[in-house]
């Protein structure tokens, strides 16, 4: 994708390094949809902002009352004016690049009146939005495959849930990434450089600088020769292979030997990764339309690769790691990897056109740069696909929430608490405990309806009574510190969906600030 013109690559260079030209090109592309003005979902916004976001609006009926000054971006003076007004100006501030708007309006009958405005966004961020308001803006952003974040905070717990039909990643970026180095399955190119290397005619020096590639590639070819053409296939095996790598040493001092014994692993032959054959076997892979977003007709095309010129194998990524050499001997066998890893994006792109030709599109659509970067993240490929409000609802899944729930070292019920909150101020206008007066009614009030929200998803325990009277305790209390927190994590998830890069939480996160401990689960 061409990156936006407005990108300020001083002002932005850090997070370039980080998600690159592209991501921040998405990112100056996207308009998020702020609903309620709180201190979590102006934090949120604020670092949203920062990096640059091409697009924010602010949805709230709300005046600035004196509660809302716990709020950083409600400045002094603001008292009675538009709480939506006045926390986009001072947002705004902070990045002269991105362009911010404000509707005064309830959101509540903006989804009832007017449900084709959040069409327009990119992600819309809820709080503090009554539950059948909440289920109906649900069905409004998943019917539109806009991505849906619920963002709840009381006191010193709360939660985040992510919601959209489908959120597909190239670019994962997982922490322990492989090395693709084909030693257990060569290819022509590479078999036919580490033959030409004769190791018992080398001198020291390039004795002990010939690449730790090329000293597996020897010792699997000599392994499997006396061995019926088979890998070491047990721990037994593959030590007495490990230690024949050091035996070849011709002193002690041979690092690239040393190499070799420590990457040994990857001598061995490998599974492409379940992720990616799940993707490239996914019904949306299989059966190619002209509504096919470019990841799914990108994914045919490997998978064809895979089937025909790839014998089995993804595209070749085409790097390779560090390691002691010669400068010569290194760029030599860098140069194989990367002409082998051109020949296999050549061969998808002949297969991308076909199929782009083949439901009537532009064979040009996908550029050759988007073609390159999923054949070399071809082994990180990710598609989460998360369930709706309404199913949540309708088919809770109870037997792993029984779970979480009975399970004392997670926040799970806490989850449940919240939405009992949630239920009792749509009952009651106000969140339970706001009113100091009436404290112990809310304590009996709000357990009756967790008692209710349990039966509905067919738990067996109840709700024990120390989440509800904590939960009263708060009122409506929201600290700025969990606002701080929830904004930066919440920003953070926002970040990886509008890049797709790097795997979003699936699909919900709770923190207990009581205690300082995280859960991340799927509801």
């Amino acid at each position: 994708m061409e990156t936006a013109k407005k990108t300020d690559h001083a002002k932005y260079d850090r997070q370039l390094r980080l998600w690159g030209e592209e991501g921040q090109s998405f990112l100056e592309d996207s308009k998020v949809c702020l609903i309620n003005a709180t201190a979590t979902g102006c934090e949120t916004l604020k670092n949203l902002v920062l990096p640059g976001i091409g697009n924010f609006t602010i949805v709230d009926g709300n005046k600035v009352q004196m509660k809302d000054f716990n709020n950083f971006f409600i400045v002094e003076g603001s008292l009675g004016r538009s709480r939506a007004e006045v926390t986009k100006e001072t947002l705004t501030e902070l990045n002269d690049l991105v362009t911010g708007s404000f509707l005064e309006r309830d959101p509540v009958d903006l989804i009832n009146s007017e449900p084709d405005y959040f069409k327009q966004f990119t992600i819309v961020v809820v709080n503090d939005l009554p539950e059948d308001s909440l289920l109906k803006l649900g069905k409004i952003c998943w019917d539109n495959s806009i991505v849906l974040i619920v963002v709840r905070v009381s006191g010193f717990v709360g939660y985040i849930r992510v919601i959209v039909p489908e959120h597909t990643i190239i670019e994962s970026k997982p922490d322990n990434p492989i090395d693709d180095l084909r030693i257990a399955n060569p290819f022509p190119e590479l078999e036919k450089y580490a033959d030409a290397i004769d190791m018992s005619t080398l001198n020291s020096t390039d004795h002990s600088h010939t690449p730790f590639i090329v000293l597996l590639l020897k010792e699997v070819k000599k392994w499997k020769a006396s061995h019926g053409g088979k890998f070491p296939e047990n721990y037994s095996e593959k030590s007495v292979f490990k230690k024949a790598i050091l035996d070849s040493k011709l002193n002690s001092d041979e690092q690239n030997f040393d190499e070799a014994f420590k990457a040994s692993f990857k001598a061995f032959p490998t599974k492409m990764p379940s992720t990616t054959q799940a993707i490239l076997r996914d019904p949306q892979s299989l059966q190619i339309t002209p509504q096919s977003s470019k990841f799914w007709i990108l994914a045919a095309a490997v998978r064809e690769f895979v089937d025909n010129e790839g014998a089995g194998n993804l595209p070749l990524m085409g790097s390779i790691p560090d390691m002691h050499a010669t400068t010569t001997s290194y760029i030599a066998l860098q140069r194989i990897f990367i002409e082998k890893a051109s020949q296999d994006v050549e061969a998808v792109t002949k297969r991308v056109k076909n199929i782009l030709k083949s439901v009537g599109k532009q064979e040009d659509l996908i550029s050759a740069d988007e073609i390159k970067k999923f054949c070399k993240n071809s082994h990180f490929l990710q598609c989460v696909r998360y369930r709706s409000l309404e199913d949540e609802r309708a088919s809770p899944k109870t037997a792993d929430l029984k779970s979480r729930i009975n399970d004392p070292d997670s926040n799970a019920v806490w989850d449940v608490a919240l939405r009992a909150a949630d239920r009792f101020e749509a009952v009651h206008k106000r969140y339970p405990g706001a009113v100091e007066a009436s404290v112990e009614d809310d304590i009996v009030a709000l357990k009756k309806i967790a008692q209710d929200i349990t039966t509905e998803l067919k738990l067996d325990t109840p709700i024990d009574d120390k989440y509800v009277q904590e939960l009263v305790r708060y009122g409506d209390s929201e600290l700025h510190t969990m606002a701080s927190l929830f904004g930066g994590v919440t920003s953070q998830e926002i970040i990886k969906l509008i890049t797709h890069q790097y795997l979003p939480l699936d699909n919900t996160f709770v923190y207990n600030g009581i205690i300082s401990t995280t859960t991340t689960f799927s509801v």
